[in-house]
């Protein structure tokens, strides 16, 4: 009470200085409920104190796109093709030096926020064990996902690490809400699905990646992989479940084309030989709806899981799967003009030898010369990387990387050693696991007339000859 009656006491200016140092919302909620004085000068000066509060969640360097993200996420999706247009023509900068913002935006900032520190944690606790295990052997496997039997926090990474993260994955959401083609709201019909985006591949690289400079660009690739290799893991725990109380009588092979006989409706579509062969459309699908929806997935365990991660998929017509999202526009990008700017760097050989400079900010990442030696990337989004994408290697400092012992050998020692995002979508279907795979040839067993009537050798040049003598009769007559 003694506390209460004290924060009764100060000046408003006081009080005032009191709630713009909340470091969190959360902390902000809380002294907001702590005194009805507090509560008041809140009310008071609502737009200029959640401003400050949101804006402090973010690195400086992040702060534009945070903000271009707050405006844009009120838009309804799809965006048409002029909007995306138009949004291009003042971002990022267009609302980065208002000192107040309107409330909205600060709430937008927030849950933004929210959604990024829950995201640098999960990436943080899937990458982590793979730098460092590749700092003690190469001999590793990299997994889909990594158990939060060492919950990273905040506190373990620096200001510079939380910064390019924060801002990956910023971009990323600005990239999602700009040229997704469904509605993020849980129950949109169909129709609000546009059968294409409103612009290609090509033209989204043209007008989002290819405007930031090719370390910021993996970043963005960073975060693809991340969310593809966790996503992936949550299929494989779908498809397990599946196995284990999905009966075989679901699933047929069909006697004549050993295609399964199985329908969209019947809600097991995925699980079939077939479906196994689109689901990294859907995998691109789900990473289409954004972090807010991508967190409600991995925050969910059994059934709601499954249910949230299937989405869309109960009707008969495959119009949610993503084909010209994210991975098709990274796929798109060509050389890097940055080639022909940055001067070659000199020779070197491992161990790797790093001046650092501790100006350098969210610039130039501390990896990156380590990577790429003698000079940038030839192009923008390197497949020869993805082993180095897969641990984050944009993201991390120098510290890190030296106490890891990556930095000991050369970056051709890890490319070799990835997440094979092919293999991973071409293993068993919960069909073939359950009934086996289909047999070529059709056993004595199965049925006479069905075995009967399979065309034989015999029968098709009986066929033939049948078909040939009418032909050459039918020539007859008309001669």
């Amino acid at each position: 009470m003694a506390e209460k009656s004290s924060l009764e006491m100060l000046a408003p200016e006081l009080q005032l200085q009191i709630l713009l140092n909340a470091d969190t919302p959360k902390d902000l909620h809380a002294l907001i409920h702590t005194s009805p004085r507090l509560c008041q000068v809140y009310i008071h000066n609502k737009d200029t104190i959640l401003s400050t509060v949101a804006r402090r969640q973010f690195h400086p360097a992040v702060i534009p796109d945070a903000l271009f993200f707050a405006k844009i996420s009120q838009l309804e999706q799809p965006l048409s093709r002029d909007t995306v247009i138009d949004l291009f023509k003042t971002y990022p900068t267009e609302v980065h030096e208002r000192k107040n913002i309107p409330v909205f935006m600060s709430v937008a900032l927030c849950e933004l926020a929210s959604n990024v520190k829950f995201f640098i944690e999960d990436y943080a606790r899937n990458t982590l064990p793979i730098l460092e295990g590749l700092g003690r052997s190469l001999d590793l496997e990299v997994l889909p996902e990594y158990l939060p039997e060492n919950p990273i926090s905040h506190s373990r990474m620096s200001d510079s690490e939380i910064g390019r993260l924060q801002r990956a994955f910023c971009r990323f959401e600005i990239y999602r809400h700009l040229f997704a083609r469904c509605s993020t709201t849980i129950d949109h019909k169909l129709r609000r699905c546009a059968y294409l985006p409103s612009l290609t591949p090509e033209e989204q690289a043209e007008l989002f990646l290819l405007r930031f400079p090719d370390f910021e660009v993996t970043e963005i690739n960073c975060i693809r992989d991340y969310l593809y290799r966790r996503l992936r893991g949550v299929f494989s725990r779908v498809e397990d479940r599946a196995t284990d109380t999905l009966p075989a009588e679901n699933f047929i092979w069909d006697e004549h084309t050993d295609w399964e006989a199985m329908t969209w409706a019947s809600g097991v579509w995925f699980f079939t030989k077939g479906g196994k062969a689109s689901q990294d459309q859907h995998i691109e699908h789900l990473m289409s709806l954004g972090l807010s929806y991508i967190r409600r997935v991995y925050a969910s365990t059994g059934e709601k899981q499954k249910d949230l991660f299937l989405r869309d998929m109960s009707g008969t017509d495959p119009n949610h799967f993503e084909m010209d999202f994210i991975t098709a526009a990274l796929e798109y990008l060509g050389q890097n003009p940055a080639g022909d700017d940055i001067p070659f760097l000199a020779d070197i050989d491992p161990p790797f030898q790093y001046e650092r400079k501790s100006d350098v900010g969210l610039d130039i990442p501390d990896a990156w010369q380590w990577a790429h030696p003698h000079g940038p990337p030839f192009t923008l989004s390197d497949h020869c990387t993805k082993g180095l994408r897969d641990w984050g290697f944009v993201f991390w400092d120098f510290d890190r990387l030296r106490e890891s012992g990556i930095l000991k050998r050369s970056s051709n020692d890890f490319q070799k050693i990835y997440f094979n995002e092919h293999k991973a979508a071409n293993g068993p279907s919960v069909m073939e696991r359950l009934l086996g795979p289909p047999s070529p040839y059709l056993s004595p067993e199965d049925d006479s007339d069905t075995y009967t009537s399979i065309p034989t050798s015999d029968s098709l040049r009986e066929d033939y000859s049948d078909s040939s003598s009418a032909d050459s009769g039918l020539r007859s007559e008309n001669s």
